[in-house]
């Protein structure tokens, strides 16, 4: 087991999401913690938001299908858009 301290920066992507530490499976995704988070909080990411955020495990970025294998930080923030 890992212990991920979640931030949600993005909150208007993630409505009802609370931050904290949260324990999840060594090798399990950023996307399975974010839907474990979503299964804790009774609220989950809706799908259409999931594409405009952009997770950052200990300040580095990463994909949603990132393997996490570290106790961390992993913030959501929003994609940075437009032009």
């Amino acid at each position: 087991m890992v212990t991920v301290n979640a931030r949600f920066v993005a909150s208007e992507l993630t409505p009802g999401m609370r931050s904290g530490e949260y324990d999840v499976e060594e090798g399990s995704t950023v996307r399975e913690l974010l839907d474990l988070c979503g299964s804790a909080c009774g609220a989950p990411v809706p799908e259409k938001n999931v594409r405009f955020i952009y997770p950052l495990f200990n300040g580095r970025p990463v994909m949603l299908d990132t393997a996490i294998t570290q106790d961390g930080t992993l913030h959501f923030c929003r994609i940075v858009t437009g032009g």
